[in-house]
């Protein structure tokens, strides 16, 4: 059985769909199945959020001594920063973004690896690089020392600026 609501709640319009569900054997409870999870879990890996803000949508060109740059987003944008602390054998899980993530490496290595191929990029402290927005992949700390980086995020306003994923398999990591 389903059950259709609408109501305005301060001028807005919202509907909710409720669903109810017969148990075909009342005197059986039902049981939830185990399995398990389908992601992958952080591990030695600490992300502090350090602000987050919208910017609306907007378009940039900047040209200023010859250097070119072009940034645009259509629709109404966050931006956030975070600091990141890697340890040694840490990682980030297999992960995408909603949008680019722009990465300061500050201190040790970070290896990122992208599904499905699993081809190691390594970045050392003072690089940068960037993730693409639904690009899979993992960031790992494949040293013998602490690694430290700066995220700073675009994504769709009010969106999650995580969504795990589960591993590719294959030979890439864990």
């Amino acid at each position: 059985m389903h059950r259709y609501f609408q109501f305005t709640l301060m001028g807005v319009t919202t509907a909710a769909v409720f669903v109810a569900c017969e148990q075909s054997n009342p005197r059986q409870p039902s049981r939830p199945s185990i399995t398990e999870p389908s992601f992958t879990v952080a591990s030695g890996f600490v992300s502090t959020p350090v602000a987050r803000g919208s910017a609306g949508p907007f378009h940039i060109q900047s040209k200023a001594d010859g250097f070119d740059v072009e940034l645009k987003a259509k629709d109404p944008t966050d931006v956030a920063v975070s600091n990141v602390v890697v340890a040694p054998g840490g990682s980030s899980g297999w992960h995408s973004h909603p949008g680019p993530v722009l990465v300061i490496v500050k201190t040790g290595t970070i290896t990122f690896y992208h599904a499905p191929d699993c081809v190691a990029d390594v970045h050392n402290a003072g690089s940068a690089f960037i993730e693409e927005g639904g690009d899979v992949g993992i960031a790992r700390n494949e040293g013998t020392t602490e690694a430290t980086v700066t995220a700073t995020y675009l994504a769709p306003k009010g969106a999650a600026l995580r969504i795990d994923h589960p591993a590719p398999g294959g030979n890439c990591p864990a």
